[in-house]
């Protein structure tokens, strides 16, 4: 006979012991229940998975505290207030980002502490504290209620929770990498910070960034030909077309530029695209043309340079270059090079030194090279989170803290500065006559456009609709100088810089090349059969832009999502027209699609000498 005293007694148990975990489950459910409503069968069964590790891991640390027979209050004090501490910190990144700390955003905060920790702080208000008030008290008390019973678990069963437990843990260490944010806040958090403590101390793989080395390649040797001008590039950092005075924006955040534009000497192009939102991918494919997702040994575009023509190179960074060794994949055939380590310079931010720094520097090199022709890349670091402006001059927009669009609009807004002053250093030397400027930026920088700040996660324009813009010297050919100009009102990407600056050397030359450019030269016009762009991962996160639509792909958990807007009509990207479009156009952007996906994915041949 069935005793419903000891069955209901033996119920209440294990509803007090579950108490605990159960309150951190349900906190995740509510806060991600639009996520998780979605997810499929795989997801929603490792989502279920997650509250049983839960209540194995809290019930064995409840258990372990048992032990603890004088201050025990103040132990559970301290453990519910890590808990809290830790909830608060990934669902600020929740609310903030539109996704749990993941590999990436951990590595930031290794690589990027100051950065993070000024986040983090400015965020603080007098709300957040009373969250963490009244969450800490309720931790507290459903701690203390469930160690009531927690505590008269034998050693044998405190024994057996660890087996399952470690079994569980074994399990999603394999499983949670692959599709981390179908489990709940506890599982997350701990393999997310475990994967990237084994990769950075440990040898462990499990991110793309896992360090470069030095590109090795062969160039067939032939006749050097003079250069007809110098041609120099700026590469900015995180800056966005629309926050570009001269592109339509209400600040005036480039007057230098607006004024070169309005009497001719600049080109803007209006719908010009990043093919990538990491400075990591991006700045390598402005310099060898080439869409994929491998660290090719490739020559660049200064390499091609430097051996066929009779021109100086240099490179100039004010970013850091030694971080997984980066400087070996830029500093080749160049004749000099300078980043932040070896400039001898002070630390402006975490990132690099100060912009007007390097100013200086590049001069000096130009006196020493005289009358020789030139080919420069100027990589800028002052734009780049969290916005800091190098002199009270510069804060133009206010209030202006840290992290703020206003902060970030001084920036741009002493960029132009910085632009100014180069352009007067090459004015003294009288190379304006002779010197073709070209300046873009890296990708750009989200500001909640789409409930997410900063850049690597998405597509939308505020992540890759980039400046471009181009100085012709007087006396350029008045032929290509119209082609120029009627290109700039189309589409264009970075994958078209590397083919337009060999065009300015004559080099461009696919015969003579061991690969054909992904893009094309901007003085030649050409069906434009689609641009592509990548996310951080280059997987899971993929653009086509034809004519004035945005076609996007991204898959998150196993689940997959389709967006096309039309960028012109619709310029904040809000209305979808991907399950209102027929399947004649939407086969024609998976055709697009499919292949950009196949020249990324399946470049061969590049190690092969000319």
């Amino acid at each position: 006979m069935i005793n419903f005293t000891n069955l209901k007694s033996g119920g209440k148990i294990f509803l007090t012991i579950l108490l605990f975990p159960f309150i951190v489950f349900l906190m995740d459910f509510i806060i991600r229940f639009e996520y998780i409503k979605i997810l499929n069968t795989t997801g929603f069964i490792n989502y279920s998975l997650s509250f049983v590790y839960e209540a194995l891991l809290y019930t064995f640390l409840l258990w372990l505290i048992s032990f603890v027979k004088k201050s025990r209050k103040y132990v559970v004090l301290l453990f519910v207030l890590f808990i809290t501490s830790l909830q608060l910190l990934v669902y600020g990144h929740y609310f903030y980002f539109g996704v749990l700390p993941n590999n990436y955003s951990i590595n930031y905060l290794f690589d990027h502490f100051h950065d993070a920790f000024t986040l983090t702080v400015e965020s603080l208000r007098m709300l957040y504290a009373l969250i963490f008030l009244v969450l800490a008290t309720i931790h507290y008390f459903a701690a203390t209620f469930s160690l009531k019973e927690i505590q008269f678990i034998s050693r044998k069963k405190g024994i057996g929770i660890a087996s399952v437990l470690l079994l569980m843990t074994l399990f999603f260490n394999n499983n949670v990498r692959f599709q981390p944010a179908s489990y709940s806040f506890t599982p997350n958090t701990i393999f997310s910070f475990k994967y990237v403590l084994q990769e950075r101390f440990f040898g462990g793989k499990f991110l793309i960034q896992n360090g470069y080395v030095q590109r090795k390649f062969e160039i067939k040797e032939r006749e050097k030909i003079p250069a007809k001008y110098s041609v120099l590039l700026f590469i900015s950092e995180s800056v966005k077309r629309n926050n570009l005075h001269y592109n339509g924006y209400e600040k005036e955040t480039s007057p230098f530029i607006d004024s070169l534009i309005s009497v001719g000497k600049v080109i803007p192009f209006l719908n010009h695209f990043a093919n990538s939102v990491s400075t990591q991918f991006s700045v390598p494919i402005i310099l060898s043309g080439n869409y994929t997702i491998e660290k090719l040994n490739q020559p660049y575009v200064y390499d091609y340079i430097k051996s066929w023509t009779n021109t100086s190179t240099f490179f100039f960074s004010s970013q850091s270059m030694k971080t997984d060794n980066i400087d070996l994949v830029f500093n080749t055939s160049l004749d000099n090079f300078i980043c932040q380590e070896n400039s001898g310079k002070q630390m402006f931010n975490d990132r690099g030194i100060n912009d007007h720094d390097l100013i200086p520097d590049v001069a000096n090199y130009l006196n020493t090279i005289g009358k020789k022709k030139f080919f420069g890349v100027i990589q800028f670091n002052n734009t780049h989170y969290p916005y800091k402006s190098s002199q009270k001059e510069f804060l133009k927009y206010k209030p202006c803290p840290p992290t703020s669009l206003n902060a970030y609009d001084n920036t741009i807004y002493e960029q132009d500065f910085v632009l100014r002053d180069y352009f007067k250093v090459l004015g003294k030397k009288n190379l304006l006559d002779s010197t073709i400027i070209i300046f873009t930026s890296d990708h750009g920088e989200g500001f909640s456009e789409h409930n997410h700040s900063g850049h690597l996660q998405t597509l939308y324009d505020e992540d890759i609709a980039v400046p471009f813009w181009i100085y012709l010297p007087p006396g350029f050919p008045v032929e290509q100088r119209n082609i120029l100009a009627e290109v700039s009102k189309t589409n264009t990407s970075h994958l078209s810089i590397f083919p337009t600056i060999l065009d300015l050397f004559d080099l461009l030359d696919s015969s003579k090349l061991n690969l054909d450019p992904s893009g094309h030269s901007l003085f030649h016009k050409e069906v434009n059969d689609g641009i592509p762009s990548v996310g951080l991962d280059m997987l899971d996160t993929k653009s086509i832009v034809y004519k004035n639509y945005k076609f996007i792909y991204s898959k998150k958990d196993s689940i997959e999502h389709y967006e096309l807007f039309d960028f012109i009509k619709d310029k904040k990207e809000v209305n979808n027209l991907w399950d209102k479009t027929d399947e004649k156009t939407k086969a024609m952007f998976q055709s697009f699609f499919q292949k950009w996906e196949k020249r990324r994915t399946s470049f061969t041949d590049l190690n092969k000498p000319l």
